[in-house]
């Protein structure tokens, strides 16, 4: 049989394709995932084939956190004007987490040209999402296992290198300690995996929403910390509000329903003279006034 009359060679290519490919029918219904889509999200092809795409499995959202499901939805556009687009968002990972992906929406149509669907293609665009544990151990960066981020001292590592760097060139730079709302409800009502499980699904989509320059890792038991390098405590706090807007919208699969997450901040810029002590001290302390107020604080001193 020739090339052209056989679509099950066409479909093999679509499935080996490195990077996620999925195909809805004209009401949106998912009609084809493959390897690169599972590989991608966490969610294999029967979990999701027969769902639809506005469904909030994936929640698409934009840089500023709206999410395109509805009326905004590219695939959808794309078979009411034909047009090709393409975009940059966020997809809930089947864990829960946030995951940065490059995405681009064409319109699939019959023999005689009329649009029966359409296709997206999506893969991630954080250089994170390719490193390896073994390149990272050749950094020098060791690894916490539960979250898969640079442990507590690679972290104190990494503030230390960037005070000295703060010290020689003034370089500006601030750290954030992150903490979780409620967490001694979460870990009463959930107990220790439901626990573990949202701190994995924190990490990742804040290690996902920051730049690869700048350092997320594990701090203390239920914590995490992130240095960032911008200018002033202004960018610092617009930076933290970001990041905390996108952990709104994560959400931990678990028993049959989703674990919200949100969480509160504390923030510093790095100032002359100052230790790692100093440093993180300032932000530890920002971090215990967020978590006393409402949840979703940020505090910047």
């Amino acid at each position: 049989m020739s090339l052209a009359l056989n679509p099950e060679i066409f479909r093999s290519v679509l499935e080996s394709l490195p990077i996620g490919v999925y195909l809805v029918d004209r009401n949106r219904q998912i009609v084809f995932w493959n390897s690169g889509a599972e590989s991608i999200t966490g969610y294999l092809g029967q979990e999701v084939i027969g769902h639809y795409c506005h469904d909030n499995l994936l929640m698409h959202c934009d840089q500023k956190q709206e999410i395109l499901c509805g009326d905004a939805c590219p695939l959808m556009q794309t078979m009411l004007d034909g047009k090709l687009r393409d975009c940059d968002v966020f997809l809930r990972h089947k864990d829960g987490q946030r995951v940065p992906v490059r995405v681009r929406a064409m319109p699939v149509r019959d023999e005689w040209g009329t649009i029966i669907g359409s296709a997206e293609f999506f893969e991630e665009r954080s250089c994170r999402a390719s490193e390896t544990r073994p390149c990272r151990a050749r950094m020098g960066t060791t690894l916490d296992e539960l979250t898969d981020l640079p442990d507590y001292q690679s972290v104190l590592a990494g503030f230390g290198l960037a005070l000295e760097r703060f010290e020689a060139s003034k370089v500006p730079f601030g750290i954030v300690c992150v903490g979780i709302d409620n967490i001694d409800h979460l870990r009463h009502f959930e107990g220790l995996q439901g626990l573990k499980a949202v701190l994995y699904a924190t990490g990742q989509t804040l290690a996902q929403s920051t730049r690869p320059s700048d350092m997320v890792g594990r701090w203390h038991t239920e914590r995490f910390a992130a240095m960032i390098a911008c200018p002033t405590s202004a960018a610092l706090r617009s930076c933290a509000e970001r990041v905390q807007r996108l952990m709104n919208l994560a959400a931990v699969p678990w028993w049959g329903e989703r674990l919200s997450v949100t969480v509160s901040m504390g923030g510093t810029m790095a100032r002359e003279g100052d230790t790692v002590e100093s440093l993180t001290r300032r932000a530890e302390e920002a971090l215990e006034a967020s978590l006393a107020q409402k949840k979703n604080a940020i505090l910047v001193v």
